[in-house]
């Protein structure tokens, strides 16, 4: 059972809820499982609680031992994962790990298949490009990526990232692929990839594009003329 349930919550699919503490979901909040199954548990004494018009793609796995907390209007992309804690200690698999709140501020971005671990602080209006490790404080409006994350100085979101960078975080391959590769080249490049990689391209370099552009794309060179004429439309 929720502890609290705000106006127009909308759950797409079946997530799996664990609350063993306290769990608040705001006005408006979206919380999809479709096409994979998101999760959320609250360990006992613990606090989830999620803002209004907070969205939450799927593949989620977000867990507090203490106190998990997203602001207002913040956009979560598929598989992320929150943790609060570490379940265990390095090298002790029977002692406890360490535990410490991770705070999200309101109006925040996470791209996809992020992870962000305990202590982390995330400021209002803070980006996170996708692919990225985040621990520590991320100021009000900045923009991070990497494992670990730090600040990217383009002034301009992600626009610097190259396009290779992108596709290796959010298709979890072991090098950077090249301009030539595509599809035919890379299994995790099916139709499930397609989608991480659009969802990814749109968070990391603030764009609106076309499913039916990236399914068209055969080759990482391709997908960086596609972003390319979309930031021209920006423009």
């Amino acid at each position: 059972m929720i502890d609290h349930v705000g106006d127009g919550v909308r759950l797409e699919g079946r997530p799996q809820l664990v609350n063993l503490g306290r769990m608040n979901f705001g006005d408006r909040f979206v919380l999809s499982s479709q096409p994979v199954q998101s999760h959320i548990v609250a360990m006992p004494g613990s606090l989830v609680d999620i803002g209004d018009d907070v969205f939450i793609s799927y593949g989620a796995a977000i867990t507090a031992q203490r106190e998990v907390r997203i602001g207002h209007d913040t956009k979560i992309g598929p598989f992320v994962v929150i943790l609060d804690g570490d379940f265990h200690r390095p090298g002790d698999r029977n002692a406890a790990g360490e535990v410490a709140p991770v705070r999200i501020g309101a109006g925040v971005i996470i791209g996809t298949r992020v992870t962000i671990l305990r202590g982390a602080t995330l400021g209002d209006g803070a980006r996170i490009l996708s692919g990225s490790m985040v621990a520590g404080e991320v100021p009000c409006g900045a923009t991070v990526g990497g494992v670990p994350a730090r600040a990217v100085n383009d002034g301009d979101g992600g626009d610097a990232m190259d396009l290779r960078d992108l596709v290796q975080r959010v298709l979890g391959l072991a090098e950077r692929p090249r301009d030539t590769a595509g599809p035919q080249d890379i299994a995790q490049w099916d139709s499930l990839g397609t989608l991480r990689l659009l969802l990814a391209i749109e968070d990391t370099y603030a764009i609106t594009v076309g499913a039916e552009e990236i399914q068209s794309a055969r080759t990482v060179a391709a997908l960086t003329e596609i972003v390319n004429r979309a930031k021209a439309r920006r423009v």
